[in-house]
């Protein structure tokens, strides 16, 4: 068969080219309106981006609700054909909390049709004053009409700014040259040296050769875990296609399970040849292949729902490539073109939310599902390698924006699933595109995270296993026991390999991928229980500090938190938000366990309140970025915030941790000080110190609550 090339992107996708939209705002009228009256919108003369400009477009004012500063009239477009979006802008003067702005180009639909847009760039706040240019290229989508442009704010909270926004010009194109950097030329020799070779992802012939030998050895209780969910998959077959769970609104997260269960299904395959596992495989693969949608509205086919189920289509055309009949190879091929495809025009266009979240679970669920596609079809579709390029670019920025602690500011529920998608990607990477991405202080951590965020082990039940600091469950989401022996086979740490079979013992693992636990499990390194390990440790970077008085399995437990919300390096890294939604408002908020029960708690993963937190507010308010479901991290970021532990010490007796949050509230609340001392008396006791200073008389009230 020949593949079908995705989407024409390399193209033009239509002879009939409409004129260039322009705004150069050389004459009247200027064709943009403010999005209200507190925003002024003006065509002023004399100045513009190049020498030879004549005027430009003026933008400032402070606007409280919305998304747009200003708008621009709208302008017909042609379906199919390839556009560049650019645009000539300088940003003088913004708000202490104002996000960077950017333009948004706001497709419109049929009445009745879903929304879609995309963003060009984001202007770089750390050189206010200065002409910047921003870009996009895309495919304008079949179903639309036309497109209006925006220039954003970046929240719908207060915002400030005064702009000049000049030379705004849509052009057709007929190649999206940005795509072209990520297409793998020439392929990598370990992944060339794969071409018509099946398996060739996570397994190959002589591994599965070998874990047939382990399976009743070192591998029998992985196995028998493993291919008890394979028979269940295989009896109850793929769930009926519905358009809304009770849960997850437009994202129809019911099927990442669905993505999920098919390497179980495959893999039990592979092993024993059973038939019933390769039509179990085939039939949950075909159905998912034939869900209507991926996703409702503009989310089909570029989230989470889709990232999970290429990547669990990736593996089942892989592993089960010889068995699977020519009518089912077919159908997830020609899926993964047309999903794999659309989801690559998204993300490398900026069309999709989450191209440059590098800090967030949903680009390395997503990227790691293209990945996985793209290796799979590179020998059979041309443009598959460019799915693979793009992710592993996304992952190269990821890791490196990871600080050096190992701590995640997700939560460890978000660790879970965030480090499932990095590992299954830099696996893949190592072994077929020969790209270490495991050398990172991050990686070498990132154990003793999960270890120090969990209960004291005689406390484990399947409800309650967890330190649920931000938006974090207190039982596991994603294993972790399959993270843990990934981790400590990789770093030869024999405490994950003692994390990982507690885990297992006390039967409180979630099975998201476990399938990997045959796949990443050293049966040759001894586990070794944590006793000798100190019993504070001080996550630098997150600002973040778990104590307990001893690791006997019944100690008394502390963790506390003060730093910025994705932590300092990030925070001194980034100008946009690369990921922050999850984080609480919560710096100088701590949490209590002793006794076998929470004494001291979180709230939850609840919209995102100081109040809710046991810390500080002043005059009934907290601080920056509290108010809405998600936090608004980019107001911290502008404001380059950077509360901070200033101690955290430990003796036999006593441990003593000492932070200031005062840099995290609000400028106008007058916070001058907020520095909180915990005196942890060893094993029970726990005294809570602040040290106060305001501008004036402030209403200031400590906040605890217990479970």
């Amino acid at each position: 068969m020949r593949p079908v090339l995705f989407l024409a992107l390399l193209s033009a996708a239509s002879a009939q080219v409409q004129p260039a939209a322009r705004w150069d705002f050389e004459q009247e009228p200027a064709g943009w309106r403010a999005r209200a009256e507190s925003i002024k919108v003006e065509r002023v003369a004399g100045q513009g981006a190049r020498p030879e400009s004549q005027a430009a477009l003026r933008i400032h004012g402070q606007l409280a609700t919305g998304w747009n500063y200003a708008i621009s009239e709208q302008r017909r477009l042609e379906p199919g054909q390839l556009y560049r979006l650019s645009a000539w802008l300088r940003v003088d003067s913004l708000g202490e909390t104002t996000p960077a702005p950017y333009l948004k180009c706001e497709f419109v639909a049929a009445p009745g049709g879903p929304q879609s847009r995309l963003s060009t760039t984001t202007y770089n706040a750390r050189q206010l004053g200065t002409w910047q240019r921003l870009e996009a290229e895309f495919r304008f989508p079949e179903g639309y009409t036309g497109a209006w442009l925006a220039l954003e704010k970046g929240t719908a909270e207060l915002a400030s700014i005064d702009a000049w926004l000049d030379e705004v010009v849509i052009e057709p194109i007929e190649r999206l040259q940005r795509i072209e950097q990520y297409r793998l030329a020439p392929l990598p020799a370990p992944l060339a040296a794969r071409r018509g070779v099946h398996p060739r992802l996570y397994l190959d012939g002589a591994r599965v050769t070998a874990l047939k030998e382990q399976l009743a050895t070192t591998h029998a209780g992985l196995w028998a875990e493993l291919r008890a969910l394979a028979d269940r998959f295989a009896t109850n077959g793929p769930p009926a296609y519905r358009e809304r769970d009770n849960y997850s609104g437009d994202e129809q997260l019911w099927q990442r399970e669905v993505g999920n269960a098919m390497p179980y299904l495959a893999m039990a395959w592979q092993l024993t040849n059973d038939p019933k596992y390769l039509a179990g495989a085939e039939a949950w693969a075909v159905a998912s292949c034939g869900y209507p949608t991926w996703g409702l509205g503009h989310i089909d086919g570029l989230d989470l729902a889709a990232g999970h189920q290429m990547f669990g289509l990736a593996l089942v055309y892989d592993w089960c490539y010889d068995g699977l009949s020519a009518a089912a190879r077919e159908t997830i091929r020609n899926t993964l073109v047309k999903r794999c495809g659309v989801m690559f025009e998204a993300a490398s266009s900026g069309a999709a939310w989450w191209s440059e979240s590098y800090l967030q679970n949903h680009l390395w669920v997503n990227a790691a599902g293209l990945a996985a596609a793209g290796l799979t079809l590179f020998d059979e579709v041309e443009d598959a390698s460019l799915w693979v390029g793009l992710a592993l670019a996304k992952f190269e920025r990821s890791i490196r924006a990871l600080g050096p602690d190992g701590a995640s500011h997700e939560g460890v529920g978000y660790w879970q699933y965030g480090a499932e998608y990095l590992l299954k990607f830099m696996a893949l990477a190592r072994e077929l595109l020969a790209v270490d991405l495991y050398d990172h202080p991050w990686w070498r951590n990132t154990s003793a995270y999960a270890l120090y965020l969990t209960l004291p082990r005689a406390a484990w039940t399947r409800s309650s296993s967890l330190v649920d600091i931000a938006d974090c469950p207190r039982n596991n989401w994603y294993g972790p026991d399959y993270l843990l022996r990934a981790l400590a086979a990789e770093y030869d740490d024999p405490v994950a390999q003692w994390h990982a079979a507690e885990q297992d013992a006390a039967n409180i693992t979630s099975h998201g991928a476990s399938w990997l636990n045959l796949v990443w499990y050293n049966p040759a390194l001894s586990p070794r229980p944590p006793t000798d390990l100190p019993t504070l440790r001080h996550f630098e970077d997150m600002g973040l500090v778990s104590a307990r008085s001893d690791w006997s399995g019944e100690e008394s437990l502390v963790v506390f938190k003060c730093g910025p919300a994705l932590g300092h390096q990030a925070t001194r890294e980034f100008d946009h938000d690369p990921g922050g939604g999850h984080v609480h408002p919560d710096a100088n908020h701590f949490v209590v366990f002793g006794h076998g029960e929470w004494l001291v708690r979180d709230d939850g993963y609840l919209p995102k309140w100081t109040a809710q937190h046991n810390t500080l507010l002043v005059d009934g308010k907290g601080q920056l970025g509290e108010g809405s479901m998600w936090l608004r991290t980019a107001e911290q970021l502008r404001a380059r915030v950077e509360p901070r532990v200033l101690r955290a010490v430990s003796s036999p007796t006593l441990d003593q941790i000492t932070a200031d949050a005062a840099s995290i509230y609000p400028r106008q609340l007058g916070l001058r000080r907020f520095v909180r001392h915990l005196l942890f008396v060893k094993p029970s006791s726990l005294l809570v110190l602040d040290d106060l200073d305001c501008d004036g008389p402030r209403s200031l009230e400590l906040r605890t609550f217990t479970e």
